[in-house]
């Protein structure tokens, strides 16, 4: 009955959070109209669609706020609660750009632990060659250069959320060139990503990361769905110190599953990705390779074989409402709007394995072992999108995980178990 109550009570106040912007339809296209017109010159409120701040061409600030929150159930019954909520996300943060030449955002998690997320300062004088410089996301995985508003599923695959770097502190240049049929980004960054860091793993120290997006097709068949087939290959490399300093494989709740293993030397990412996104569907997946060399680690100071981490997934999604999927889905006819909202069924399947693979030896799961003992896990996704209107978008996923290793699985006894979860969505 709580978590009835709870449900019934986020919805409602995602629900009217919205119909209260409704209200400034009108104010916003005033404003729009006074700016074609040039009536409004100096610093002005603004609401399109979010609340925004306007002085001419000089200086644009909008205000974002970002709200998720998660009911979860387990099956079978886990340490956790059956079922519970949790914020999956508060943030809050500002974007705009200044000069028409200068872009930037800054957004903050409402927590104590790591709250900032982007801070960056993008330069586009040159719209082929664009220069940013902060705190942002590592140009590596598909997956995770996807916003957490816009994911198809409520969880990352494992890859993204584990192999891929995440956001760090560095220097890029981006750009699209070849009739926009070709986009790179490639920069320098002070370590290899949040997502190497935990603990007292302190990850690769500076890492150099390079990532190009073609879509082959898009110069023999330009009226062809074919044409928005795009193909991705990205890598990144960097040091890692010294000790036990491997990537870790976590369940969907941070559980581990993989052993801890002593390593030294170059961490290399190499990264494919397939992305697809005809009319009302999409097909994506993505193929990831970590190694990580294994200096000086034998017990008689020797060299052993590289730590491999590795992993893959592919999805697809179909708006039943008949929305386009490309450039992000905007409802035609919203909730109460003349009609329901637009949604989308969704399903996914990843991988993800650690270990060494070397042949001729024994399996081991000792850190310093010449071969070191596989494990991965597996794990069917399958949820349905529901989204409300251009602010709220609610969510319901379920996922299978299947562990390879039962004796390593993060539930004692139990290789397969499942996880069922709704969120709610606020963006303005």
């Amino acid at each position: 009955m709580v978590i009835v109550t709870r449900s019934l009570s986020a919805l409602a106040c995602l629900l009217l959070l919205p119909l209260a912007v409704l209200a400034q339809d009108g104010q916003n296209v005033q404003d729009k109209e006074k700016e074609k017109e040039g009536e409004s010159k100096g610093l002005r409120f603004v609401w399109n669609r979010r609340p925004s701040l306007r002085a001419g061409d000089m200086l644009r600030v909008d205000f974002r706020v970002k709200l998720q929150e998660d009911g979860l159930s387990f099956s079978p019954k886990s340490e956790a609660p059956e079922e519970s909520f949790v914020f999956a996300r508060r943030r809050i943060g500002i974007q705009g750009n200044f000069l028409k030449v200068f872009e930037y955002q800054v957004e903050r998690e409402l927590t104590r632990e790591s709250p900032w997320r982007d801070v960056f300062l993008n330069f586009r004088y040159f719209r082929d060659v664009q220069l940013q410089a902060g705190r942002f996301k590592v140009p590596f995985s598909l997956d995770q250069l996807t916003g957490e508003m816009d994911n198809d599923f409520i969880h990352r695959s494992r890859i993204g959320d584990l192999l891929a770097p995440g956001r760090d502190v560095g220097v890029m240049a981006h750009g699209r060139v070849l009739g926009r049929g070709l986009s790179y980004q490639g920069g320098v960054f002070r370590h290899d990503g949040d997502n190497s860091r935990f603990g007292h793993n302190p990850g690769a120290g500076r890492t150099v990361a390079g990532r190009i997006v073609v879509t082959p097709l898009r110069l023999v068949t330009k009226d062809s769905p074919l044409a928005d087939l795009e193909t991705g290959f990205a890598m990144t490399g960097g040091d890692v110190p010294e000790g036990l300093n491997a990537l870790r494989g976590v369940s969907i709740w941070d559980t581990r599953f993989s052993s801890d293993v002593y390593v030294k030397g170059r961490r290399l990412r190499t990264g494919v990705e397939e992305n697809w996104e005809p009319g009302p569907f999409s097909v994506k997946s993505e193929y990831v390779r970590v190694s990580d060399e294994r200096r000086e680690q034998g017990l008689l100071n020797d060299d052993l074989p590289k730590l491999l981490s590795r992993g893959w997934y592919v999805s697809a999604t179909w708006i039943v409402t008949g929305e386009k999927k490309a450039g992000g889905i905007e409802p035609s006819r919203p909730l109460f709007r003349h009609g329901a909202g637009a949604i989308e069924i969704a399903g996914r399947y990843d991988r993800i394995r650690f270990g060494s693979n070397a042949p001729g030896e024994e399996p081991e799961t000792n850190p310093r072992a010449v071969n070191l003992a596989e494990n991965g896990e597996g794990i069917w996704a399958a949820g349905v999108n529901w989204y409300v209107n251009h602010w709220v978008k609610i969510q319901v996923n379920s996922m299978r995980e299947a562990f390879e290793d039962i004796d390593r699985s993060p539930r004692p006894g139990r290789a397969r178990f499942w996880t069922h979860i709704v969120r709610f969505q606020f963006v303005l």
